[in-house]
């Protein structure tokens, strides 16, 4: 390569990474993977962000939010949405959409409305693509998604996107052990044994559960207890177990649902505590005075012929006198 074309090549290098935004990374800490229950906390986290200030667009059913942040000096960032926020989320697919202002530090994509009220995407003021109204924005939102980070490849834009898709969902507690068809019934259990129900939900580990179990019949309580949720590879988990000696024969409701207030999210079986197999009750048999001995069978009867004789032979000896 001649000296020249060397130095060319550096300067082109040169102005690509001026041009070029810096790489930015995002995560996001929902109740389980890619699920948010509604009124359950979420954070978005991120690094790399060296430009700036941030933003995020979070995009979903009947929802158009956009935040911004100023990373610290290391470019990590964070944005936090409380449970009161995200019961306000309608349940369907989701979009967090983090925007770099690449080196410029200027965003030159911007959300805004038209005369009518109507969610539009700007670039320096103009629109360059509508979304509609917030309240028509469907439970799948690719399009409008795609509509966003397309803007990155305008002529005179540095901004960056990046995308994560997640689902918010009515929080939900399943049991693991129905019986098949059955609807909500668990199976039999043994009275004088321990037993344990497992099940799974899509709340957070940062929450816990509340198991109570009732008579069936009477719908009296029997017990309730606090549980907490396990963490899992999709979804999370729970327990809930009766040590020995268990519970006494009878039909039972269990609930397990969530502590918040005002919130849904209790899942209900039953199940039926059966006694020992094997095991009859004693006949109940004539009752006895301590001490006394029961006479053998047909004693009795000879017991009143010989009182009858010994007085017949008592009348025969004293008429004969």
């Amino acid at each position: 390569m001649k000296p020249a074309q060397a130095v060319i090549a550096v300067i082109i290098i040169i102005a690509a990474c001026i041009v070029l935004p810096a790489s930015a990374a995002i995560y996001y800490q929902a109740s389980t993977p890619q699920i948010i229950a509604r009124g359950d906390a979420f954070s978005v986290s991120g690094t790399g962000a060296v430009n700036g200030t941030v933003a995020l667009w979070v995009i979903g059913r009947d929802t158009f939010l956009v935040r911004s942040v100023a990373p610290d000096r290391h470019g990590n960032f964070s944005f936090f949405f409380k449970p009161t926020e995200t019961q306000e989320f309608a349940p369907g697919q989701y979009a967090i959409v983090l925007q770099d202002p690449g080196h410029s530090g200027t965003m030159e994509i911007e959300p805004g409305r038209d005369s009518s009220g109507n969610l539009t995407i700007m670039n320096r003021g103009k629109i360059i693509a509508r979304l509609g109204a917030e309240e028509d924005l469907k439970g799948n939102v690719q399009k409008e998604t795609d509509m966003l980070t397309s803007a990155a490849g305008l002529q005179g834009v540095d901004d960056a996107f990046l995308v994560e898709y997640f689902f918010v969902e009515e929080p939900a507690v399943h049991f693991d052990q129905l019986v098949p068809a059955s609807g909500s019934r668990l199976p039999d259990q043994v009275s004088g044994e321990g037993f344990l129900f497992t099940g799974t939900t899509n709340m957070g580990t940062e929450n816990t559960l509340q198991a109570e179990l009732r008579n069936a019949n009477t719908n009296a309580p029997v017990t309730a207890k606090i549980i907490p949720i396990i963490p899992g590879s999709s979804l999370n988990s729970w327990r809930y177990g009766i040590e020995e000696p268990g519970l006494e024969p009878g039909n039972y409701f269990l609930s397990v649902g969530w502590t918040k207030s005002n919130t849904t999210g209790t899942g209900t079986a039953q199940f039926t505590v059966k006694k020992i197999p094997g095991t009859v009750p004693p006949a109940p048999g004539p009752t006895t005075a301590a001490g006394d001995i029961p006479l053998p069978q047909g004693l009795d009867n000879l017991l009143i012929i010989g009182i009858i004789v010994v007085f017949a032979v008592v009348v025969y000896t004293v008429g004969k006198k």
